[in-house]
């Protein structure tokens, strides 16, 4: 966000964010690394994470939200204090998906969906 000569916050995302309160977890590429957060807001195309580790968080990673099994991949595009605002890109449903490079994912969000 920027602000014009009228101080006014200009918002440049192109997609409206929905707030949420969904429990979540990152995951490095190979996901032998994991990192619990909630998912504050979302969009098609991005997120706004807390978690209590924030400088644990790697520029890219896993976005894994709980509820639904879905796993995006993303990449941090800023950080103040313990919030993390991401930009998403690919989606994967992880209740369907069969791509080996899931499986430690699906794993992992199969012993949190039990919970």
């Amino acid at each position: 966000m920027t602000t014009s000569a009228s101080s006014t916050p200009v918002d440049r995302r192109r997609d409206s964010r929905s707030r949420a309160l969904l429990a979540g977890k990152l995951a490095n590429e190979d996901a032998t690394q994991t990192l619990d957060c909630v998912i504050r807001n979302l969009s098609a195309d991005g997120a706004m994470i807390e978690t209590s580790a924030p400088h644990l968080v790697p520029r890219e990673m896993h976005l894994v939200q709980i509820k639904e099994g879905i796993v995006w991949d993303a990449e941090v595009i800023w950080r103040r204090g313990n919030r993390v605002g991401l930009k998403l890109n690919t989606r994967h449903d992880l209740r369907e998906t069969t791509e080996k490079q899931l499986r430690a994912l699906r794993a992992i969000w199969s012993q949190m969906a039990l919970r």
